[in-house]
């Protein structure tokens, strides 16, 4: 298998030696693109680092969050792929960066948070990264909903019961900083991206890849987003609304709820407005409301549309867009995929300066005396069928269902 696979993809070692070629071919298809080569003191790879010009262009039209996460390589020589991506509009997976390095490190991740040196580095700009102490599985719950509250008040409800339950696990959270992980203490642009787990999605999607020499990994990178920029710029070309399908949803049903609210007007351009017992406080000139889904989520809440159809009147299905932050329009959107990744040609038709050529990358070093199994994956064969594992309760030992849905 491994001849097999050396065969179709090259050697572990070759690829490592074309590397410095590799980026170079990559740079003249892709002018302007960013990336970077090092080597360790002794002259071997250490880290290998591409962002296409057309992810640092169009992530100008996206919302200005970037998640980063890393998973291991299962290559001869192992490493770590880094993945810095964000979320169009629609919610799909926008990659900025990608970086292989050979071990996850602090020193790694430093250089990795650089990017933000070509990705407009704003006050609008906000890394996601989970790099803090594991939260305890019987306050996952409470945390969660806490993470998620709008409002003060019934983020310190769940947030007393984490106390009550685990007081460690709160004195960890207030010593990380309730600003970085929950929408009521929230001063940046966020959004609704509260996790990182979008690259864990990446880290799925190049599941198979990431035994790959590490030419081809980064081969299957191109190909990979070159088609889904492709496809997704197609996907919204011929709408004829103004925000992004997803959006509009989300305002159809804000609309619906609007109704059923009670509106006071108590200033110019200042309203209070009551739903089932709770009163919010909605500023339109400041595009404030006590709620905060309005600045966090910049598009209105049901509070604010409330509002606004006080204050503008015939006028309030225009406002609505006018309230909502532009990354959400279909004409971004579009404008976001419209530029291609174009592909980096294969080996045999690479041209390149004698010097480029000549510099040949050596692998990093891998104690290979350490014990290890190549882990693959069962793959079925024709005709064969797994049997179902059944789940068995811990409470009365029967199969079939689990201890939560146990009728004893």
């Amino acid at each position: 298998m491994e001849h097999v696979k050396s065969n179709v993809r090259g050697t572990h070692e070759h690829r490592y030696a074309v590397l410095n070629v590799y980026r170079y071919m990559l740079e003249v298809a892709n002018p302007e693109s960013k990336t970077t080569l090092s080597l360790d003191e002794n002259g071997r790879f250490k880290c290998f680092f591409v962002s296409y010009v057309t992810w640092i262009t169009d992530f100008q039209e996206m919302r200005k969050v970037i998640a980063v996460n890393g998973t291991f390589l299962r290559s001869k020589y192992e490493g770590v792929l880094l993945s810095a991506v964000a979320q169009d509009a629609e919610n799909h997976i926008f990659s900025v960066a990608f970086y292989v390095v050979d071990k996850e490190c602090d020193a790694s991740y430093e250089y990795f948070f650089q990017m933000r040196s070509f990705v407009d580095d704003t006050d609008e700009l906000c890394i996601i990264f989970d790099r803090h102490s594991t939260i305890r599985k019987m306050v996952v719950t409470h945390f969660y909903k806490a993470a998620k509250a709008y409002d003060r008040c019934e983020f310190n409800d769940h947030f007393n019961q984490i106390r009550d339950l685990v007081s460690k696990t709160a004195k960890t959270l207030e010593h990380i900083g309730f600003d970085t992980w929950s929408r009521a203490f929230c001063l940046g642009n966020r959004y609704n991206i509260m996790t990182s787990n979008i690259v864990e999605s990446i880290n799925s999607m190049f599941d198979v890849e990431r035994e790959f020499p590490i030419v081809a990994l980064f081969d299957e990178i191109n190909k990979r987003f070159a088609l889904l920029f492709y496809q997704r710029c197609m996907e919204l070309v011929n709408s004829v609304n103004r925000f992004v399908p997803s959006i509009e949803k989300d305002i159809s049903k804000y609309v619906n709820a609007c109704n059923k609210l009670l509106d006071h007007q108590i200033a110019n351009y200042k309203f209070s407005v009551t739903s089932h017992g709770d009163i919010a406080t909605v500023d339109l000139q400041r595009r404030t409301c006590t709620r905060r889904i309005l600045y966090l989520d910049k598009i209105p809440c049901p509070h604010a549309m409330a509002a606004l159809r006080v204050q503008y009147g015939v006028d309030f299905g225009n406002q609505i867009y006018e309230y909502s932050s532009p990354y959400y329009s279909v004409e971004k959107y579009i404008i976001a995929y419209c530029e291609e990744i174009h592909p980096v040609p294969p080996e045999d038709s690479l041209i390149a300066p004698s010097d480029v050529i000549e510099r040949e990358i050596p692998p990093p070093y891998v104690d290979q005396s350490k014990p290890r199994r190549r882990r693959y994956k069962r793959r079925r064969g024709v005709g064969e069928s797994f049997p179902t594992r059944k789940n068995k309760c811990s409470v009365c030992r029967d199969f079939g269902h689990k201890r939560t849905t146990c009728p004893n």
